[in-house]
C-alpha cells in the first residue's frame, strides 16, 4: 500500500506547484517568478520543489508534457484506422475542448517570453500529430501531398494554435464546437472562401501584398 500513497503523494505535490507557478504566471509573468515565489504559494518547501523538479522552466515544461500526452491519447490518433482519418472535425474539436479545460496553462505557453521553449514544444507536438495524420490521409487517397509533410504540418500547427490563443484571450465567447467549425472552415476553404480564386473574379495576388 506505500507505493499508491507515495504516488498519491507525489501527484498532489506536483499539482499544486504546477497551479502555484500558473496562477503567479497570469498574476505577474513568467519571468519575475522564483522558486521561493511558488513554494510559498504551494505552501511547500524548496526542498520538496527540488525533489521533482531542476527549477520553473523544468516544472513548466513537465507541465507542458503532461498536458501533450493527455492530449493525443484524447485524440486517440495513434489507435485511430482509416475510419478516424475521415473525422478531422473529430479531432480538432477534442483539441479546442483541451484548450479550454486548460485554458490557463495554455495560455501561460502561448504567450511567449520566457515561456518560448514550452511554446515550442507544444508547436512540436502538434506538429507530429498533424504530420501523422496528413501521412495517412495521404495514403488513404493514393496521392501524395503538393507540399512537404513537415511544411504542411507546422502551417497547420502554428494556424491552430495561433487560433486558439486569439479564442482564449477574447474568454472563449464562442463553445468549443461553434470555434472548431469556424477553424476548420477556415483552414479547409481559406481566404479563396471568402475572397475568392486570385484572378478568377476575386483579388489578385499583387492586391493582397
Amino acid at each position: 500500500m506505500t507505493a499508491p500513497r507515495t504516488d498519491r503523494r507525489t501527484n498532489r505535490t506536483r499539482r499544486q506547484l504546477r497551479e502555484a507557478l500558473l496562477a503567479l504566471i497570469l498574476e505577474k509573468g513568467y519571468d519575475s517568478i522564483t522558486v521561493e515565489d511558488i513554494t510559498g504559494r504551494a505552501d511547500l518547501g524548496r526542498t520538496t520543489f527540488y525533489l521533482h523538479y531542476r527549477d520553473k522552466e523544468d516544472l513548466l515544461l513537465q507541465s507542458l508534457e503532461t498536458l501533450a500526452q493527455e492530449l493525443v491519447e484524447q485524440i486517440g490518433l495513434n489507435n485511430r484506422g482509416n475510419d478516424g482519418l475521415r473525422q478531422p472535425g473529430a479531432a480538432i474539436l477534442t483539441v479546442f475542448q483541451h484548450a479550454r479545460e486548460h485554458a490557463a496553462l495554455y495560455l501561460v505557453i502561448l504567450q511567449g517570453g520566457a515561456a518560448v521553449p514550452a511554446q515550442d514544444r507544444l508547436q512540436a507536438v502538434v506538429a507530429e500529430v498533424a504530420a501523422v495524420f496528413f501521412t495517412r490521409r495521404a495514403k488513404a487517397l493514393g496521392k501524395p501531398l503538393d507540399v512537404p509533410v513537415e511544411t504542411a504540418a507546422s502551417f497547420f500547427a502554428a494556424s491552430l494554435l495561433g487560433f486558439i490563443t486569439w479564442w482564449l484571450r477574447r474568454g472563449t465567447p464562442e463553445s468549443a464546437e461553434e470555434i472548431s467549425a469556424l477553424f476548420l472552415r477556415m483552414i479547409f476553404r481559406g481566404m479563396v472562401d471568402l475572397l475568392g480564386e486570385p484572378g478568377k473574379g476575386g483579388f489578385t495576388l499583387d492586391q493582397a501584398v
